[in-house]
């Protein structure tokens, strides 16, 4: 009731109370009971809007009645809201300074959280640095960033993504406990079997390596099934190998110690250990890498994984062909190349050639005795070094793939 109303419930007392004071059978009397009646009227009313606006303050907003007609955009709000408490993903909405907004019900059951997390950094109420560091990443540089972190015996992984209105941060959590659970218990039963494998093919190897050395003593009929048999062999025990050390680098990707280091010196090293293959094939080794360049890098990864390129270029590179590492630095980054004229990759394998055991040719990748496993590795040993590969290629004018390395010094 406001103020209008009770002044018109007034002025209508007053008008009905003039009326009466004029009949001449009416007493004065009686309009002065009118007049009292109005005023007493829009007394209490006043009183009752007075106590149902203290009461919609309390209360909030009446909430829509089943049934009731409601309009397109209270409908689009009310599912919005189910969506974000409902979601079992963690939802975590940051301002442009880092500082938490709003966190739902799925984020507190998933992090670790103290108290009120509202207007305070991630690192003061969640204690887990990876947090911090994404939101830090995004809030700096407003590109997405992504960790992986443990919490509460959890497997978490972390996106924090920009917002593009008003400059916030959005970081969503997903438990991926049951993922990582099932890619350990493939990891462990791939390693122990290929362990298991190593025995047999030891000694299949030691046989085969006797038998071909007395083969003036075998039949001439024998003769080429010895050396099918320790041909095979030997393809058996580089496929183990590769899958044990696919094993390792999974089991240990996050231990690989990064650290600045001339890329140079160990180019040297991956040729010279690969200068009787190529010399055998007729296929020159070149060394286009600069005396000083360098990157971030763990050694061994980088050997493996160069030396898996440049084993791949001599398999697909024939007599008379030229294999070069090139490398140059590209602002943060650092740019390594493995060039060959061999024949060449349609653009169709492109997408698919870093996969486990996929093969371009079958026949061909046999012959050379690969396992399928060499490019993978590479891709492996290249994420464990926060980098990346890629391939350039097409049929009859060779290939290119290059390694992307963190640059030692922008």
């Amino acid at each position: 009731m406001n103020v209008a109303e009770v002044g018109g419930i007034l002025v209508l007392g007053v008008f009905a109370g003039a009326f009466v004071w004029g009949m001449p059978q009416a007493p004065w009397v009686v309009a002065c009971v009118v007049w009292g009646v109005a005023v007493i009227a829009a007394m209490r009313l006043a009183s009752r809007g007075r106590r149902g606006e203290a009461a919609l303050r309390e209360t909030g907003p009446p909430q829509p009645v089943p049934g009731e007609s409601q309009g397109p955009a209270d409908v689009e709000q009310r599912l919005d809201s189910a969506l974000i408490r409902e979601t079992p993903n963690g939802l975590i909405v940051l301002d442009t300074e880092g500082r938490i907004r709003r966190m739902n019900p799925a984020a507190r059951a998933l992090l670790p959280v103290r108290g009120d997390p509202r207007g305070l950094a991630p690192i003061e109420c969640i204690p887990l640095p990876a947090l911090q560091e994404a939101v830090d990443e995004v809030v700096l540089h407003r590109s997405p960033s992504e960790r992986e972190m443990q919490a509460d015996g959890r497997d978490l992984l972390l996106r924090a993504i920009p917002l593009a209105e008003g400059g916030g941060v959005m970081a969503i959590v997903l438990d991926v406990s049951s993922v990582r659970a099932a890619e350990r218990a493939r990891r462990d039963f791939v390693a122990n079997v290929s362990h298991e494998l190593r025995t047999p093919v030891t000694a299949i190897l030691g046989w085969s390596e006797a038998l071909s050395a007395d083969a003036h003593a075998l039949p001439e009929s024998a003769r080429p099934m010895v050396a099918a048999i320790d041909r095979n062999a030997r393809r058996l025990g580089r496929l183990i190998e590769d899958v044990l050390q696919l094993s390792r680098l999974e089991a240990r990707r996050s231990d690989l110690s990064l650290r600045p280091m001339t890329l140079a010196p160990l180019v040297e090293e991956v040729i010279a250990s690969h200068a009787g293959t190529a010399s055998a094939q007729g296929v020159r080794l070149l060394n286009h890498v600069p005396e000083t360049l360098a990157a971030r890098i763990d050694a061994p990864a980088f050997d493996h994984a160069l030396g898996n390129l440049v084993d791949n270029a001599l398999k697909h590179t024939p007599s008379g062909g030229c294999v070069t590492i090139g490398a140059v630095q590209e602002g943060g980054v650092v740019r390594v190349d493995v060039t060959d004229t061999g024949i060449g990759i349609p653009e169709v394998h492109h997408g698919r050639i870093f996969e486990r055991f996929y093969r371009v040719d079958h026949g061909r990748d046999r012959a050379v005795g690969g396992t399928g496993l060499g490019l993978a590795l590479v891709k492996h040993l290249c994420q464990a070094m926060q980098a990346d590969v890629s391939v350039v290629s097409a049929p009859g004018k060779g290939s290119t793939f290059t390694l992307r390395l963190q640059a030692a010094s922008p």
